[in-house]
């Protein structure tokens, strides 16, 4: 028997209708705007009908929490409304037995100001303007065709937006960036599936490295919502701090840095070209709940492309700062061999392999390093010292 609770496509007909939705918590009224392959029902202009409160933004409710659909007919000419169930093509009305493949929990969107796409004003450099990004929403078209194109790489990007940073948060986004392409998940809208049809795959694959900067949050959703492993990651918060300690001759730094700290100070952009992530502060501080805004505006989506698309630029620029030691001494190592005097040819095997000059020469720069930091940054309580911002 079809129960159209659960069957996406039967209920994809009402998109728009004005809905009642009874749940295990409760009733709520309000328009259809999605409902997806997980059988999760997406609600906007929500009114919860036992406290008679309108509810802004969007609310979200699994399929194993729905009790009823009904369709909500306003009736012309007064204020009264007609209910009606939804029942299938037979005439059958929705079974309440069906709970496989359900979700474990409702998860409800918190409560988010709906914005328009004239709302949200963004300027971009011009290069940026022409950034090409996907968003993939539902599994047809294009998800099959993403997913095969990330299975080919060898190096992405990944960034992630959500409500909440904490165990009780709920993952909005996620960004995947290759070379020529950035792809942006709706997690919120497509569900636990979009990683068990493959990127799973992508994520847990020791093959592809992920750029990532500050992996532990992201991991933490991963692993504990969704049971992805993130592996082979390279960090650029974690190579920001390994390279401070390289700088300054073994110190630590007092705290870590941001996304734009790091972008400015190790591939020197103009302010304009970091300008987004301003942009991206201002828009959460505005609006705390903006990532479960559907649909999201057009400029917020390029915003998220940009932060994850730059990630690779930053990593290479890092990887080139940490071989910046082993260049310098494989140069003195060279130089002093071009340099040597015939004798130098003609020494023992013993000899040879002693520690050269050169290369003793480290440790001296090391302490010049250090000296140099003491004089440029204080130290704290702990001993790291307090980096300012670039």
């Amino acid at each position: 028997m079809m129960d159209p609770v659960t069957d996406t496509d039967f209920l994809s007909r009402f998109i728009g209708t004005n809905l009642k939705i009874t749940t295990i918590h409760g009733s709520f009224q309000g328009e259809l705007f999605h409902i997806d392959s997980s059988r999760a029902i997406i609600l906007v202009k929500v009114k919860d009908l036992s406290t008679g409160n309108t509810l802004p933004g969007a609310k979200l409710f699994f399929g194993n929490v729905i009790l009823k659909v009904e369709i909500v007919e306003e009736t012309s000419g007064h204020d009264s409304q007609e209910q009606g169930e939804i029942k299938d093509e037979s005439g059958n009305t929705p079974s309440q037995d069906n709970d496989q493949a359900l979700e474990p929990k409702e998860v409800d969107v918190p409560a988010a100001q709906t914005k328009k796409k004239s709302d949200v004003k963004i300027k971009f450099s011009g290069d940026e303007e022409d950034i090409n990004y996907v968003l993939i929403d539902q599994f047809q078209p294009m998800f099959g065709p993403a997913i095969r194109h990330l299975q080919n790489q060898k190096v992405l990007s990944l960034a992630a937006v959500a409500l909440m940073v904490s165990p009780h948060g709920k993952l909005c986004w996620l960004q995947v960036a290759t070379k020529s392409c950035v792809y942006i998940f709706d997690i919120l809208l497509l569900g636990p599936r979009v990683f068990k049809n493959g990127l799973q795959m992508v994520l847990e694959d020791k093959g592809i490295l992920k750029v990532v900067h500050d992996c532990r949050w992201l991991g933490n959703f991963l692993s504990q919502q969704y049971g992805v492993v993130l592996t082979n990651i390279f960090d650029t918060q974690v190579a920001d701090v390994y390279l401070f300690w390289m700088e300054t001759g073994g110190f630590l730094p007092s705290r870590t840095s941001t996304v734009k700290e790091s972008l400015t100070r190790y591939l020197n952009p103009s302010p304009s070209q970091v300008s987004f992530l301003m942009y991206k502060e201002a828009l959460e501080k505005d609006n705390p709940n903006i990532w479960s805004d559907r649909p999201l505006p057009a400029a917020v989506l390029k915003l998220l492309s940009l932060e994850v698309m730059h990630l690779l630029a930053l990593r290479l620029a890092m990887l080139d700062a940490m071989l910046a030691d082993y260049t310098l001494l494989v140069d003195g190592y060279l130089n002093a061999h071009r340099q040597g005097t015939p004798d130098l040819f003609l020494s023992s095997e013993s000899a040879s392999s002693e520690l050269p000059e050169v290369l003793q020469q480290f440790s001296k720069l090391q302490q010049r390093r250090r000296e140099k930091a003491l004089k440029e940054h204080e130290v704290n309580s702990l001993g790291f010292l307090m980096r300012g911002d670039k």
